[in-house]
């Protein structure tokens, strides 16, 4: 019942009383009409008997045998009456009319106060025979008679009765009753289904309206009819439908205009994006510049001093202009990664060559600050970005060697299930537990209120973190105040090309370098820094701003280079990968060929390792410039056959 609806209950309220007391009403009715019947069967029994006994009294005692069956012929015309007997004192026949069941052929003398015997088919009428008052008068004319007071039965008269039409008057009338209720019932039925469609239409109205309103459609309403609490119900409804739909109206025209709102400032945010692209691309360029003249200057200006009283103020020069190099380079980083202008392009390559180069990269600064630097070599092959990963593991060694005060930093690689887990492990001051979240957050340095120049930015392991999510790479932190910390970075492994030879460790070489190098840039600064370095270093450097100026003065010397430098965006129309593929078609042999430029694009070192050119980012670290050269010797050294 808890799930009926209005209409069901109201179809109960209705029929339940009426089936209940019509039901009670006729089965009284019946019990009341077959006891009225049976009472009238058992009086009309009993009256026979008492009359037949009343007037046989005569026949018995004058043994006239014809008048008693005059008289029990005459009681057979009442209804239902089978059968008569009339016995004597002492239970003997006297006569009989009629069909009469065994049990009324008892012999002996009647029980005393047995009136009524009921059997399965009939009722048998039992009265006794008393003489009347008449036949018990004395003679008038005989005085020597005494007066007779004996009053005991002189016979007995048996009536059975019988059921049948009685029983069958029961069944027409229970049968009739049965069909009068049950077509009460019906009719009543029909009242209460009409009464519910009356009083449940309006109400089942509502219930659809408010669920046409529910499922969206304002627009319906209700007719106002007649009076009442309905009316009220059909009034609100239609008031609520009302105010509903003028609410979705102004809600619908505020969100059309939060939308063109949006569409604006989405518009001009993009807009903003676009020009922060720009500027990023411009001032990545253009800031860069002048830092890689600075810092080459200031290296040059250390080979030239070396020795001198003053090499305690060049090297904090140096300092200062390598932490300007880092802030540049994180800041420029954090902008591109803001900005949405890293592009993830994944191919498989070895780790070895990359941990190898970075490491060779830290291993000066390490020196300088009397650490062990080691790299555990591993011929794992992995799938991932080259420049995205190289950028994360620069960051996580850069970190352990600047924080780390003695010891040593260890990078190795371990095989875990698919994965290749490279590790950055120190044995630095450690990370507490509860901060092992927070130093992935930008500007958080651990032990750095004052903002040390010396302690970084606060951006490396931020850069890490976003560079490893754009990557799909896990990285995690183990570490304990005082106890170390190591850094990992999972990378999916994938198998080794066939034939695939490692690469060989080039020879140590003099410090001093004596070759032929070629610098090409259109900035003078860029140029004129670039060149002081190399002559230090007892280079015979040859500088030209474009392509045609280097073919010239090529031409006077009369000699090839063994390394050009050049710049990958020039004033002139060619591009530096142009200008490479042109000098190094023209000159032929073994010449070394290598990108400077202040772009981070990775598309250009794609472009460049595409021909294989190495790129040195703007500003350039003289560590990584004489490596470079390095290897140019190393090549004119050993030229492949």
């Amino acid at each position: 019942m808890k799930h009926w609806g209005i209409r069901l209950r109201v179809l109960l309220v209705a029929l339940a009383p009426v089936m209940a007391f019509g039901i009670a009403g006729g089965v009284w009715m019946v019990l009341h009409r077959l006891a009225e019947l049976e009472s009238s069967l058992i009086e009309r029994g009993r009256a026979t008997a008492r009359q037949v006994a009343a007037t046989a009294d005569y026949g018995i005692f004058s043994g006239n045998t014809d008048a008693l069956v005059s008289l029990i012929e005459a009681a057979r015309r009442e209804p239902d009456v089978s059968g008569i007997m009339v016995s004597s004192r002492d239970g003997d026949l006297a006569v009989s009319g009629g069909v009469l069941s065994p049990e009324a052929y008892l012999p002996g003398r009647r029980a005393a106060g047995l009136a009524l015997v009921e059997l399965d088919h009939a009722l048998m009428f039992v009265e006794p025979i008393v003489r009347s008052a008449v036949l018990d008068e004395s003679d008038v004319f005989d005085g020597l008679g005494e007066p007779v007071t004996d009053r005991q039965p002189i016979g007995w008269v048996l009536v059975e009765v019988s059921r049948a039409r009685v029983e069958a008057m029961k069944v027409d009338f229970i049968l009739t009753s049965a069909g009068v209720i049950a077509a009460a019932l019906m009719l009543a039925s029909v009242f209460a289904f009409r009464i519910s469609r009356t009083v449940t239409g309006p109400v089942r109205e509502v219930s659809q309206a408010v669920r046409r309103i529910g499922d969206g459609d304002l627009s319906v309403r209700l007719p106002v009819s007649g009076g009442g609490s309905l009316r009220v119900l059909a009034e609100g409804v239609n008031g609520m439908a009302e105010r509903l739909l003028r609410a979705r109206d102004e809600l619908e025209a505020r969100i059309a205009d939060a939308t063109r709102q949006l569409r604006s400032r989405t518009d001009e945010a993009e807009r903003a994006n676009h020009a922060k692209s720009r500027f990023l691309a411009a001032a990545s360029h253009d800031l860069r510049q002048p830092m890689h003249a600075l810092g080459l200057f200031v290296a040059e200006l250390a080979e030239r001093l070396r020795g001198s009283e003053h090499r305690t103020l060049i090297r904090q020069i140096e300092e200062s202009v390598g932490a300007m190099e880092d802030l540049l380079d994180a800041l420029l980083d954090m902008s591109k990664l803001d900005a949405g202008g890293v592009t993830v392009r994944r191919s498989h390559f070895p780790l070895q060559p990359m941990l190898s180069r970075i490491v060779d990269d830290f291993a000066a600064d390490a020196l300088q600050r009397g650490l062990r630097l080691k790299l555990r070599a591993t011929p794992l092959w992995v799938e991932s970005d080259p420049l995205l990963l190289e950028r994360i593991m620069i960051n996580l060694l850069s970190n352990a060697v600047r924080y780390t005060q003695r010891g040593g930093v260890l990078v190795c690689v371990r095989r875990r299930g698919q994965d290749a887990v490279i590790e950055v492990r120190d044995s630095g001051p450690g990370i507490p537990a509860e901060a092992h979240d927070m130093i992935f957050e930008e500007f958080y340095q651990l032990q750095n209120p004052a903002r040390a120049r010396g302690q970084g930015l606060g951006l490396g392991l931020a850069i890490v973190r976003r560079l490893s999510g754009l990557l799909g790479h896990d990285v995690a932190i183990r570490s304990r105040a005082q106890h170390g910390s190591i850094f990992s970075v999972s990378v999916p492994c994938v198998a080794p090309p066939v034939g695939d030879v490692a690469e060989m460790e080039p020879a140590a070489l003099p410090a001093s370098l004596s070759l032929f190098v070629i610098v090409i840039d259109d900035d003078p600064g860029s140029r004129n820094s670039v060149a002081g370095l190399l002559q230090s270093w007892g280079c015979d450097v040859l500088c030209a701003p474009n392509l045609s100026e280097a073919r010239d003065a090529i031409r006077l010397r009369e000699r090839s280079p063994a390394l050009i430098l050049c710049d990958f965006r020039l004033a002139a129309v060619a591009s530096g990968i142009d200008v490479l593929d042109a000098l190094l078609a023209e000159q032929g042999g073994e010449i070394a060929g290598a990108l400077v430029t202040g772009d981070t694009d990775p598309q250009v070192r794609r472009l460049a390792a595409a021909r294989g050119y190495p790129v040195l980012h703007k500003p350039v670290r003289p560590a990584r410039l004489r490596a470079l050269v390095q290897q140019a010797v190393a090549r004119q050294q050993n030229p492949v056959s």
